[in-house]
């Protein structure tokens, strides 16, 4: 029996997103699986994964009072005393570093400390390679933290196939509080008035955190009375523990890139995601069969939320046209919005993909190109033809030089935690 730890110190979504990681160590019989998570997420985390053995750390908190840092000192000890096979550190941060440090570094995967020094693995520095350019970006984050272990299990696996439950309520995720990746009132509420109309009159619940409750009661006032009068505003007035309940009732999530959003993946709830500004779906979108993402594509796309925008947010427009209305009641217009794509989600041998359905993006064919190139590194390649190109962006000599490849020299013969 073997005892693996998984550090996720991150926030709420991350810790959905850890899944296929988290399966593929549990996988084993016999093994143990551990969790370590902020505080606050450690009862959520428990009723997502009781396979896993979830410790609580204090990670998020902005008071470095002595007394304060030291609240960790017993759930370190715990840690420190078991015996780990292996450690994945998902974080780069000085809390999940401190904890990784206790363990052998040859035992840690991912971020660690090596003589002093903060140290990426193989597989994270060929990850930050590729993210040079972003619009190439070949996995989700969740296949990516998954590819940490040496066999993860298969992406169809992880999530069940989203599948619409008749007569339930739409789910409306107001996020973001108008940041520049979520939809503004005035371009959302025509979008949910569309699909409200095409499933026949549902009743709409809108969730969020108490911060949101601007945003929504914006919202509220866009909608006419025939849709006001279905909506029950729930933000708020949720916690994390009552979400899966709240979203087990819908037939339909629409939402930007959230973990809400990620939750109802995990669910096999349908989700139709919004992702603009700096949310590129290839890197967080929903994961699992059948999910519909509209992407804005325009060349400035990704960008970094947290710079000022040159251009007054253009990858907004697409989204208030009446092409993209009609795409969501279920309408497939002659003419499709400049700047936008549609995808579906599917999950292949390597991992969930976003399979275009309108639109185009210059960068897809490179963008397939590196992502069967990284296909065959993980062992799980066909005979797709790699563009020489892609290798370079991912590989340097030493990737080459230093690990010992046997007489095939194939590619999924290189580690990839180390």
């Amino acid at each position: 029996m073997a005892h693996h730890l998984v550090i996720q110190l991150a926030r709420f979504g991350d810790t959905i997103q850890t899944k296929r990681l988290l399966l593929s160590l549990a996988a084993t019989p016999g093994d143990t699986v551990h969790l370590a998570v902020d505080a606050s997420l450690a009862p959520f985390a428990r009723s997502l994964y009781p396979f896993a053995e979830v410790h609580a750390v204090h990670a998020h908190a902005t008071n470095t009072n002595p007394a304060e840092v030291l609240r960790n000192k017993d759930a370190f000890a715990a840690l420190a005393a078991i015996p780990f096979a292996s450690v994945y550190n998902l974080n780069f941060s000085g809390m999940a570093l401190a904890l990784a440090a206790l363990f052998d570094p040859d035992a840690v995967r991912g971020y660690s400390r090596r003589n002093g020094q903060a140290f990426r693995s193989r597989w994270l520095r060929m990850g930050f390679r590729w993210m040079d350019n972003r619009r190439l970006a070949p996995l989700n984050l969740v296949d990516f933290w998954a590819y940490l272990h040496p066999d993860p299990v298969a992406p169809a696996f992880v999530n069940p196939e989203a599948t619409a439950r008749s007569g339930g309520k739409i789910a409306v995720v107001a996020a973001g509080r108008e940041a520049r990746r979520s939809l503004p009132p005035d371009v959302l509420a025509p979008l949910v008035e569309s699909v409200f109309a095409a499933r026949g009159g549902p009743e709409i619940v809108i969730l969020g955190s108490g911060a949101e409750r601007v945003f929504s009661r914006k919202l509220l006032r866009l909608f006419r009375p025939a849709v006001l009068q279905k909506v029950d505003d729930a933000c708020g007035r949720t916690s994390l523990s009552d979400l899966p309940d709240i979203l087990a009732g819908c037939d339909l999530v629409l939402t930007p890139d959230t973990g809400i959003m990620h939750l109802a993946a995990h669910m096999g709830i349908p989700v139709q995601a919004f992702f603009l500004s700096s949310a590129w779906c290839f890197e967080t979108g929903p994961y699992g069969n059948g999910h519909t993402v509209f992407q804005a594509t325009r060349f400035c796309a990704p960008c970094v939320e947290t710079r000022p925008c040159p251009y007054a947010t253009a990858c907004l427009e697409p989204f208030a046209s009446m092409e993209l209305q009609g795409a969501v009641r279920a309408k497939e217009p002659g003419r499709w919005p400049e700047g936008l794509m549609r995808f579906t989600t599917r999950c292949d041998d390597f991992g969930c993909d976003y399979v275009p359905l309108r639109g185009d993006l210059p960068e897809l064919a490179s963008r397939a190109g590196l992502r069967a190139l990284l296909a065959e590194y993980c062992g799980k390649g066909g005979d797709q033809a790699i563009a020489p190109r892609s290798a370079e962006t991912v590989f340097h000599e030493t990737d080459w030089m230093l690990p010992p490849v046997d007489a095939g020299g194939r590619l999924g013969d290189l580690p990839r935690g180390d």
